[in-house]
């Protein structure tokens, strides 16, 4: 009876625990010594760089064998959290360098 309990409180925390089986590309934030000494030039190369990074999270995201894998695993809960993180740290990166274009009076097309 014993070991049953333990086996069912061990399935239960291993379902309860997202695990990503993809592996996302993160991006850091830009420091403000970082903007301080980037131009509009090269700001507009983080900008370009920024999409490229979108392009593959969008990539890693397609289905393929770790998808099946995450779902059997969690549901897919792992990689759709690791998707959102990756996603979010991204979008905060666009942001800082779009302000910083903004700020030094840069294109930004």
């Amino acid at each position: 009876m014993k070991s049953m309990t333990i086996t069912v409180a061990a399935i239960a925390a291993l379902a309860a625990t997202a695990c990503s089986t993809k592996s996302y590309p993160i991006e850091a934030q830009l420091s403000e010594a970082e903007i301080e000494l980037m131009d509009c030039r090269e700001l507009a190369r983080e900008s370009l760089r920024a999409e490229n990074v979108r392009a593959q999270i969008n990539d890693t995201a397609n289905l393929n064998w770790r998808s099946a894998a995450g779902f059997l695993g969690d549901f897919g809960i792992g990689n759709a959290m690791a998707r959102n993180d990756a996603e979010q740290a991204l979008d905060a990166r666009v942001a800082t360098i779009r302000r910083a274009q903004v700020a030094k009076g840069c294109s930004t097309s």
